[in-house]
């Protein structure tokens, strides 16, 4: 039997080739939300990672380890883990020996400092003074090892983002988000400058800032006095649009990785269990078949989940036109009835009418027999 046959076409072979391909339906799902769909990837991974880090991880040895080394987490990741539910007893464990860490730091440059002798005069000119112990600890620390999963996520978000840019599903996707950011698309060109997803990946950026643009002259249009016209939710947000746009994500690209020039993925990377390692390839027909069938049905259920979706909203107008419906028959029940009683009441009164008429007729008839008797003599 033709396996591509089986598997819907060639094209399996090629979607074979990434790794993480759960990246790609992130990446669907984020195009719905606001902002860009890497950056937005990014957050909830790292928040899913502190999430688990802080439930299942604090007691193990090697991740605080890793901890120790770093002096806890940069302040990105420090101000999310105050997002993470129940947070508070694992940032309580790592951080109290943290502390205990920077105290015997400190302790120690107090006696470097008290041991050193005062050097009067021209002499201090030419004193060289060496770091103290703080310092010293401070400047060989290691960066944050969440910064590190930020970084190879980052990479293969990047990757599946061009990879997979022409197909139909990630398409449609990707017109209706906000795009990427100006650093990750400075990012995406060059990590991967000659592949094939890069020109249609500027082709949409150019049609989405033309539109951005168009929105923000609408938003500045609107501020003069002399008109009235009520702005629009897209021009409402251009100007936020606009700063996400050109910077990203304030977390991602505005923490120590970024002012200490070192690259995303430098960091060490914190010990993972077997489970949570990266799905290496498989070898042979029958595991390449099985992982091709394993992404096709992670497609599936992913269109699944959307026409769920459809399906939903689609149920709820229904169940408000029923409701009409049924308000509207109750109120033509009530009408009917109405119209019924006020028909007997007009059969009623024309009876009477009836019988009232035929009365003035009796009444004239005897009327016109009647002889008045005759007047008496005087």
């Amino acid at each position: 039997m033709n396996l591509d046959r089986l598997l819907g076409g060639p094209g399996w072979r090629r979607q074979l080739r990434t790794t993480k391909f759960i990246a790609y339906f992130h990446l669907v799902e984020a195009c719905g939300k606001p902002g860009c769909p890497v950056c937005r990837c990014l957050r909830e991974s790292t928040f899913r990672s502190l999430d688990a880090l802080l439930y299942e991880q604090v007691t193990d040895p090697a991740t605080r380890g890793v901890l120790d080394q770093s002096w806890g987490f940069c302040a990105w990741h420090a101000g999310m883990s105050k997002e993470v539910q129940n947070a508070g007893l694992g940032i309580a464990i790592i951080y109290q020996d943290l502390l205990g860490q920077v105290r015997e730091r400190l302790t120690a440059s107090r006696r470097e400092l008290a041991g050193s002798p005062v050097v009067r005069g021209w002499r201090r000119l030419f004193r060289r003074h060496e770091p103290v112990a703080l310092v010293r600890a401070r400047a060989i620390r290691k960066r944050c090892p969440l910064c590190h999963l930020v970084g190879s996520a980052e990479v293969s978000y990047l990757h599946t983002l061009l990879e997979y840019g022409e197909d139909p599903e990630f398409d449609r996707a990707y017109g209706r988000s906000a795009g990427l950011c100006l650093p990750h698309l400075i990012l995406a060109l060059a990590s991967h400058p000659g592949h094939r997803g890069v020109a249609p990946l500027l082709v949409r950026t150019v049609g989405k800032l033309d539109q951005l643009a168009k929105e923000l002259r609408g938003f500045i249009d609107k501020h003069d006095y002399r008109k009235h016209a009520p702005f629009s939710d897209e021009e409402a947000a251009s100007w936020t649009d606009a700063l996400g746009f050109l910077v990203g994500d304030p977390g991602l690209f505005g923490n120590e990785i970024l002012r200490s020039g070192r690259p995303l993925g430098s960091a060490p990377a914190l010990p993972s269990r077997p489970e949570e390692k990266p799905t290496e390839l498989p070898s042979g027909p029958l595991e390449e078949r099985f992982q091709a069938l394993a992404f096709e049905k992670e497609r599936f259920e992913q269109r699944l989940r959307e026409l769920m979706k459809q399906l939903g909203d689609e149920s709820s107008r229904a169940a408000a036109l029923h409701y009409r419906l049924w308000v509207t028959t109750e109120d033509r029940k009530v009408l009917e009835m109405n119209l019924a009683g006020e028909q007997a009441a007009s059969r009623t009164w024309e009876t009477v009418v009836q019988d009232l008429r035929a009365e003035i007729a009796e009444l004239k008839r005897r009327l016109a027999k009647y002889e008045p008797p005759p007047e008496h003599a005087a």
